[in-house]
Parts: C-alpha cells; structure tokens; sequence
C-alpha cells in the first residue's frame, strides 16, 4: 500500500467532565489575600471548578470517555488501546487507564497511562494515532486526559492556588479517508528547567514519611513567571515545526486549541504568531487551568459548540512541566 492510499487516524468522539463545585475569585481572595481583581487581569480566570471527595480521577475520566464513546458511535468493546494522560489518577500505580477500562467495559483494550503533564493528552493524541497506523488491528483508540489537582494544592499560596481547578476530557480515535486525521507532531523538551513546576512528595526521591509529612511536600510548587517565558518562547516555534512538517505555515491553521493555562498567555501566543483570537477557544475564565485535561475539554467544548468544522487544519498545542512542548496538527474529517 502506498502511503498516500494509508487510511488517516482521526478525532471521531469527544467528552468531558466538569465537576459540580465551584471555587471563586473571592474564595481564594480570602485565603491567599490575592485581590479578586489583581487575579483576574493577571490570569483571565474568574472561577475554578473542584471535585467533591468521593469522586475519583478514574472515576471522573468514565464519565467523560462514556460522552465521546456516545458521539463516535461505537461499543467499549471495540477499543483497541486506552492512554491516560495524568499524574494525579487514582494511585502512583496501577496506571488509571487499566481502571478506566474495566469502568467502562473495553475488555479487548490493551490501557496505560502517559506522563507529559499539561501538554499530556496532545501527545497521547499522537502516540495512539501512531500505534494505530503501525497496526491496523487496532481500529478505535482512546485517549484521555484527567486533573485531579486540588488535593494537592496549598490554598494559602497564591502562586498556586489562583490557577488550578479538576476535570477531566476524553477523545475516541478512528480511522478516516487518506489526507485527514494527525497529520503531524512535534514535541521539545528544555529540562534546564526541570524544577520551575512540580510535586516532590511521593517521588522514589521524596517519599513521603512520617517524619517529611509537614513540610509540605505534598503541594504544588510553580514558579509562574518561568511558565510564562518558557511557553512565549518556545510554543510558537513548536506549532511552527508541526506545520512545516507538512507544508503549511502558522497562518495556515483554521483552528488552535492551547493548554489553558491563563487567558492572557494565550491572547500573548495568538498575538505573537499574528492570528486573531477567532481562530482560537477558551474557557480558561470558567473552569481555570485544569492541567492535563485541559486540552481534552477545550477541544470537546470548541468541536460541540461548531468552531472546528470539516477539512479544518486544527493545530493542538500545550506546554507542560519538564518543560515539554507539543503540537499536534490535525486535518479534521
């Protein structure tokens, strides 16, 4: 078969969950003493959405993969590979999607999960894709990409706690027509700021014991600054790459769909590349930062709501800690 003739591998569901509490402005305002409205200029967001304790990251990612089983039009049974895209699922081990699976019923799925943080679930778009063009065995993949992270955020630190909500999105994988589905990615990595963002606690370097317990090193730890000039620095040239691997230019692209870090990042990104915020969505105002889902729901609302149409050449993108950046770009069928 040439590999022009090769069918594509596409986005054919899509789904998401929000949960139903609600962290405002002015609740954090009260615990951190950051003003309501210096969080607002500086991030964009207004509310954040949090799980209650009962739920749970597997939990919460059957809710969102049932959705976009739902709008692919397939049984559980059909899927053939289940990536989670998380680091807060229901245990360091097992793997979250080996849950998902058995939730959900996909008992013919092989399932693990995938580490690349907010920037996660572009790349788990890339290897399912790639997994299912090297084995036509593998007919529908699933990708899922899940945040649980208000349990590990110190709501008395601003740095932090202004940001961050749970949530969790999924993306059913299948085969379409020749010249659509992913076309391409690209992914760098700048490890000269591997500690800018992370969680220690827990890690084979810093387990957590009873003596370590109180010094917080269970928490988040970010500096945003550093966010902010790694992603304006190297975002635009990742999404470069992607679409000159097949051609195109940044002015190309029909649709972007950004990790929802903080609006005005993402009004800096649109603006530096020189294309409107028309070509863009975001609900980072509504539901906050939400990590690794946060490419998953975005991309479920903007395909629900219309934006992204047929023959669209979508460019996915994110950034997360490491630093690893990705695109992926789409042609969408």
């Amino acid at each position: 078969m040439l590999e022009s003739d090769r069918s594509g591998v596409g986005v054919i569901g899509v789904g998401k969950y929000i949960p139903h509490k609600v962290v405002t402005n002015k609740q954090v305002e009260a615990w951190t003493q950051a003003p309501a409205e210096a969080i607002v200029a500086k991030t964009g967001i207004v509310t954040r959405y949090v799980v209650e304790d009962h739920e749970t990251a597997s939990g919460i990612s059957a809710i969102a993969t049932n959705q976009a089983i739902e709008m692919a039009g397939i049984k559980p049974e059909q899927i053939g590979l289940i990536v989670g895209c998380t680091f807060s699922g229901d245990y360091i081990y097992p793997a979250m999607a080996c849950k998902v699976q058995g939730l959900i019923g996909a008992r013919n799925a092989g399932a693990f999960d995938l580490l690349a943080n907010c920037t996660g679930f572009q790349v788990g778009l890339s290897v399912v894709a790639d997994r299912m063009q090297s084995d036509p065995g593998v007919a529908y993949g699933l990708v899922i990409g899940t945040a649980i992270q208000s349990r590990f955020i110190r709501w008395t630190d601003a740095e932090s706690a202004i940001y961050f909500g749970d949530g969790a999105g999924a993306a059913v994988l299948g085969r379409v027509p020749p010249g659509y589905g992913v076309l391409s990615t690209e992914v760098f990595t700048n490890p000269k700021v591997f500690d800018s963002v992370r969680l220690r606690g827990g890690g084979s370097s810093h387990p957590l014991r009873p003596e370590n317990i109180n010094d917080g090193l269970q928490y988040y730890e970010m500096n945003g600054l550093e966010v902010w000039k790694q992603a304006i620095q190297y975002q635009p040239t990742v999404i470069r790459r992607a679409l000159e691997k097949i051609g195109k230019k940044t002015e190309d692209a029909d649709f972007f769909i950004f990790h929802q870090a903080n609006l005005r990042l993402i009004e800096y990104l649109m603006g530096k590349m020189k294309q409107p915020m028309s070509k863009t969505y975001t609900n980072v105002a509504e539901i906050g930062n939400t990590a690794d889902a946060s490419l998953a729901i975005a991309l479920c609302d903007a395909v629900k709501a219309g934006f992204i149409q047929r023959d669209h050449l979508v460019v996915i993108s994110g950034v997360g800690a490491g630093f690893t950046f990705g695109a992926t770009v789409i042609r969408w069928y």
